[in-house]
């Protein structure tokens, strides 16, 4: 998990948006706080991330073992 984590810290958001390891994808079934479009994105294998962009800064929400749930 701290490997996805240091790789976030340097990527650019256009690199963030384009890296397939991270599989960033956007959640349509809810918003985040102030109504943003919350974001999912693989932290491991077998855990993904709900987050949501706020200017330069990733929020992350919650942490998910299962990828389903992240969504709901």
């Amino acid at each position: 998990m701290l490997v996805a984590l240091r790789k976030l810290r340097r990527l650019s958001w256009v690199q963030l948006y384009a890296d397939t390891g991270l599989k960033w994808e956007a959640v349509t079934s809810r918003t985040g706080p102030g109504g943003r479009r919350e974001y999912t994105l693989r932290i491991t294998w077998k855990i993904r991330a709900v987050g949501y962009r706020e200017g330069e800064t990733l929020r992350l929400l919650s942490l998910h073992l299962d990828h389903d749930s992240a969504y709901h």
